[in-house]
């Protein structure tokens, strides 16, 4: 596969680093392109997490199988906004087996940080791995002692969750080495597993949620010594959650399929149920732009707009299908309209805007 790929629309002007997009949808790399470990098992490229710096959108590829069993290095995407191309970074090493499944990327101080998590057993490729967009390689890697899920940021430090756990580690920024961890955080007391669903930096804090299927709990924590403030319910399989233009945190529940916004206090956090989807299933990814909440929805193929400004069924502002079969898995805005989405099962990125025409997806009103 060419590493410049089909621009399928082309917009007349481009300019600024939240340029509109060159493209509406965008296939993945396939084929020899994900440098398959043995051509005779090819996998596909599975994207799913993503962040947006300098103008361009870094997807990561967790190159796997149907069985969900790797079967090329991690890689990351890199697609350019203002001309649709698309390049590949390596993140598997030497050997190709250094981060395997990268699932979360996000940007800290002109860096890109990806979390890898290997075959979800001991020593095989979980990492999480700092990328430098300038030259296009690798620049650290440390092997964490768990599954890592999430990544947030201090100025000294660098947490990450345990997938198999309601635990945190932390990483030294300088030496680029596991320093902390695990430190445990508040899980709910039902439920027949935990997991930490995601971490991230609001308002000088570190948040950190703890859930499975049957309940959730968020906790603020001190972004110096992971040392436990306070906790509020943030309901079943909190997947997901991201501070607001108006400065509370929206969780999205992948179990009840509801939006919660947690409104934070001096001495305690509140949480308010906002917003129950219909005809949304497997809530998977939240992000914020303004007064506006962009969510996707990895079991009905969907992603919704919601208007912060509103209440109940007036929240919902707009609405997409991204394909049948797609699986969204991460939305993240370019502006208050306009959104790009990773399609983990449709292995493609896809724009998403007000614009419906020539097919694109696009927001429909409810």
């Amino acid at each position: 596969m060419k590493r410049a790929v089909h621009i399928l629309a082309l917009l007349a002007a481009c300019g600024g680093k939240n340029a509109p997009p060159a493209i509406t949808t965008v296939p993945m790399p396939a084929g020899s392109a994900l440098k398959p470990f043995d051509p005779a098992q090819p996998s596909l490229a599975r994207p799913s997490g993503m962040t947006v710096f300098g103008g361009k959108a870094y997807v990561a590829l967790g190159n796997y199988d149907a069985s969900y069993t790797p079967r090329g290095p991690g890689l990351l995407a890199v697609l350019d906004l203002a001309t649709g191309d698309l390049s590949t970074i390596d993140l598997g090493g030497a050997g190709g087996k250094r981060c395997l499944q990268p699932g979360w990327v996000r940007e800290s101080g002109g860096k890109l940080y990806v979390a890898c998590s290997g075959t979800y057993s001991p020593d095989t490729g979980e990492a999480i791995v700092e990328v430098d967009p300038a030259t296009a390689r690798v620049t650290r890697s440390v092997q964490p002692p768990a599954i890592p899920s999430g990544i947030a940021f201090t100025s000294s430090r660098i947490w990450f969750g345990d997938a198999f756990s309601g635990s945190l580690y932390a990483i030294d920024r300088d030496t680029f080495s596991v320093v902390a961890g695990p430190l445990p955080i508040p899980c709910p007391a039902v439920g027949s597993y935990q997991t930490t669903n995601d971490v991230v930096l609001v308002q000088g804090d570190l948040y950190a949620a703890c859930s499975n299927g049957d309940a959730g709990i968020l906790s603020r924590l001190d972004a110096s010594t992971g040392a436990v403030k306070m906790q509020v319910d943030a309901g079943p399989i909190a997947v997901e959650f991201a501070e607001t233009g108006d400065g509370r945190i929206a969780i999205v529940s992948g179990a009840d399929d509801r939006l919660r916004l947690v409104t934070i206090g001096a001495s305690a956090l509140t949480v308010a149920e906002a917003y129950t989807f219909v005809g949304v299933s497997t809530l998977q990814d939240v992000h914020a732009h303004g007064q506006f909440l962009f969510t996707a929805a990895s079991g009905s193929n969907t992603v919704q707009k919601l208007d912060l400004t509103r209440t109940g069924a007036q929240m919902l502002v707009g609405e997409a299908n991204v394909g049948e079969g797609a699986s969204p898995w991460n939305i993240v805005p370019l502006d208050d309209d306009r959104a790009l989405v990773t399609n983990q099962l449709g292995n493609s990125v896809v724009a998403v805007s007000s614009d419906c025409s020539s097919g694109k997806a696009c927001w429909t009103r409810p």
